[in-house]
């Protein structure tokens, strides 16, 4: 956004202010006891680490009744985290303006999520269930010199329980809400002996659907998964601790049905952001997508050894496994039958990776100097048989066959033009070295990091006329084509602090890095053929200084940072205007993004809490690579703003907590924001702001909790491409009935 900031709407900062007044949020127990987290791969106190970090444990995720991963963004300062665009496991997520708004495999997400230090490497698949979870920490800003690959933007980091030899113990709990909504969860810990033990934990999550389809009569946007998760916890030896996990998910949800905008009558050919509503209602639709296609399968398994060389140092091992399968159909106009061409992208993703990390890690000088080292390496295999398919089925009986990828498939004239079907593919090699040290000078410390890497890729792609068959060019040649591209990069971070009380002053220097990536959308022939080449790297260099503390015995905490991201050779997916929209990908150019976040809570009283946050942030382009083609909107293309960096964010939240009773909520709201590059009027979002409420009474081993989500109804833009867009889900109130034992 624009440095100018925009004020909140007026009835946003009344319900703020109110729910400051009439306290009636979720409680947040960690206010008054020590916070430990893993951010620098070593235990300490949130209060202690000179990151810019949000730290979610079981308890608030709990009160708050914080289910699903996309839930996560109304926490935690500058981050933007939604389902993507038509999918309903794919995360779209956005901190501090960093991000990528397209799933497809060939670009990187910038922000990392990890679930016990493995990173899941596709936005596919990694929009969580949160189950048996211990905490969540968010760590914005790069991280490179300590996690993974590929998090210029951030990190964020689900920790799940470890299973204990303390007894057995568990939960139990199931959930009946709005839209015949069933959801059955289940946690146990199993003690095996006095070094091992077991942890298995399953969701079932199930939902007729909030929207129409008025083409068929058939209820959409339904929900239907089923996971499950094991941990084997084993210590062989003293020095030696192993940790094993699998994971299983099974999800056959109808994908998300998308709306129409309505046109803009002043204006012929533009839209307005304003939802056309189909029978009075935003969530009818009227699509020829009557077979709506959607069958995603995702799992892994991970293993981690510890093992105590001394006193000080502890040699880790990680090794990680992921696998996906994903087939997906999306409707990219919404036309009713009858009425234009009904497009449709389809998708058969196969996905598997693996990754190995040994680290040492270990103290010196009688604990004035902290230290971890270690290797990296990482690989991954995509491909994905790919279809824009054209239907033109007449009449309130027609049906669309998405599951036949080369049913009437979209085809330039002769062999020249865009081209369906095609198969992308992509090999990845990532070998990396990193290193940290924290030097402790009295009350000062000095933290130096660095991560070298090196990065292969190939990316392979051919065009097919029917299934396994190599469409053949008039001169003889295959349709086909492989690009092959590695890139080296040095990242480091230099960063300071100094405590003085409760209070901890850092600032900060670190550079983040996201590998290159290549146009898998791309199916012109003669551009795939002759000119498509890598699209270069994203570097983030971020200037940051903040500061963080408690007080009244803890009941009080905050934290505060500042930064400055210059943001270079920004990689865009955008749409080109037709039928349907061609969606193409390339460097754009530089930009700086600055912003101030602010987060604080506190317990005035023993059943009283109040928190919330604020974040601003301020960007520009300061140099542009090549045009985006968005001069129709705009008169200099150096006034764009970025896709999802509103100039204000914020969110209040309380909780009240009597005799078993508690009484909690949040309120959530952003200035204007732009969701697409070129700013055009329909992907501008003007009202994104959401309230959610709790009420839960607990005795003894049962709670029972009636839970409310998007309370106000407001049915706002979370994402759009061309002439559609996808609005927020209704308002939906549940009942929960949990037992732990």
């Amino acid at each position: 956004m624009r440095p100018t900031v925009s004020v909140p709407t007026r009835s946003a900062i009344v319900a703020a202010l109110s729910l400051c007044a009439t306290p009636a949020m979720a409680q947040d127990r960690a206010s008054d006891s020590e916070i430990i987290v893993t951010a620098q791969r070593r235990e300490e106190r949130a209060d202690d680490v000179p990151i810019a970090a949000t730290v979610l444990e079981a308890a608030r995720l709990d009160d708050q009744d914080v289910r699903s991963l996309d839930r996560l963004g109304a926490n935690v300062p500058n981050l933007y985290l939604t389902r993507n665009f038509g999918t309903t496991s794919g995360a779209l997520v956005f901190l501090r303006g960093v991000g990528e708004g397209d799933s497809i495999f060939t670009n990187d997400p910038p922000v990392g999520i990890y679930v016990d230090d493995v990173l899941l490497p596709r936005a596919t698949g990694s929009l969580l269930d949160l189950i048996d979870i211990e905490r969540i920490e968010v760590l914005r800003g790069p991280q490179g010199t300590l996690y993974g690959r590929n998090t210029s933007g951030g990190a964020i980091k689900v920790v799940t329980k470890r299973p204990t030899t303390d007894g057995v113990n568990g939960m139990t709990d199931l959930t009946i809400g709005s839209y015949r909504r069933v959801d059955a969860r289940g946690t146990v810990n199993l003690p095996l002996s006095d070094q091992a033990a077991l942890r298995l934990s399953g969701i079932s999550r199930n939902q007729r659907g909030w929207g129409r389809n008025l083409t068929d009569g058939a209820v959409v946007n339904g929900q239907d998964v089923q996971g499950g998760r094991a941990s084997l916890f084993w210590t062989p030896a003293d020095r030696l601790t192993l940790l094993a996990t699998a994971d299983l998910t099974r999800e056959r949800s109808t994908p998300r049905f998308p709306q129409q905008f309505l046109p803009d009558a002043a204006r012929p050919g533009r839209f307005t952001n304003v939802f056309r509503e189909r029978d009075g209602r935003i969530d009818r639709f009227r699509s020829a997508d009557t077979m709506p296609l959607n069958k995603t399968d995702s799992g892994g398994a991970s293993l981690r050894a510890d093992y105590a060389l001394g006193s000080a140092t502890t040699l880790t091992s990680i090794t990680g496994w992921r696998s996906l399968r994903s087939r997906i159909g999306f409707d990219q106009t919404a036309n009713p039958p009858g009425s234009g061409t009904a497009v449709i992208l389809l998708q058969d993703q196969r996905q598997h990776s693996v990754s190995q990390e040994i680290n040492l890690a270990g103290s010196a000088l009688d604990g004035r100097i902290d230290w971890l080292a270690g290797g990296y390496y990482f690989h991954e295999h995509n491909d994905q048989l790919t279809a824009i398919s054209f239907a033109t089925p007449a009449g309130t009986a027609a049906r669309y066959r998405t599951d036949d990828f080369f049913a009437a498939p979209s085809r330039g004239s002769g062999t020249g033009g865009t081209w369906s079907l095609y198969r992308p593919a992509l090999d990845t090699d990532s070998w990396s070295a990193f290193a940290s040290a924290t030097g402790k000078i009295g009350k000062a410390r000095l933290t130096l990091g660095a991560r070298w890497t090196d990065e292969r890729k190939r990316y392979d792609v051919q065009f097919l006329t029917a299934p396994d068959t190599v469409l053949v060019l008039p001169d003889g040649r295959r349709a086909e084509r492989t690009i092959r591209q590695s890139w080296r990069d040095l990242s480091p971070r230099v960063a300071v602090d100094y405590r003085l009380g409760e209070v901890l002053a850092y600032a900060s220097v670190a550079k983040g890095f996201r590998s290159g990536s290549f146009d898998g959308r791309a199916r012109n022939i003669d551009f795939v053929m002759n000119r498509q080449s890598a699209i270069a790297p994203e570097r983030v260099w971020t200037y940051e200084v903040g500061a963080k503390g408690n007080a009244a015995g803890g009941r009080v905490r905050w934290d505060v940072d500042y930064f400055v991201s210059d943001y270079t050779d920004i990689a865009f997916s955008a749409a080109r205007a037709g039928t349907p929209p061609e969606i193409f990908r390339q460097n754009v150019g530089d930009a700086r993004i600055q912003g101030l976040e602010a987060d604080a809570s506190a317990r005035p009283l023993p059943w009283l809490e109040v928190g919330g946050w604020i974040a601003t942030l301020s960007d520009r382009f300061t140099r542009l690579k090549t045009s985006p083609g968005c001069t129709a909107f705009v008169a200099d293309e150096r006034d764009l703003d970025l896709r999802f960096t509103p100039a204000f964010r914020y969110q209040l939240r309380a909780a009240v907590t009597r005799g078993g009773w508690r009484l909690g909520g949040d309120v959530t709201g952003a200035s204007p924001y732009n969701i697409a590059l070129c700013n055009e009027p329909q992907h501008r979002v003007t009202n994104a702001e959401q309230a959610n409420a709790q009420l839960a009474y607990a005795t003894g081993p049962w709670t029972m909790m009636l839970a409310a989500t998007n309370l106000t109804d407001r049915r706002f833009n979370t994402g759009s491409v061309g002439a559609i867009g996808y609005p927020v889900a209704p308002r939906e109130v549940t009942v929960t009935l949990r037992r732990a034992f």
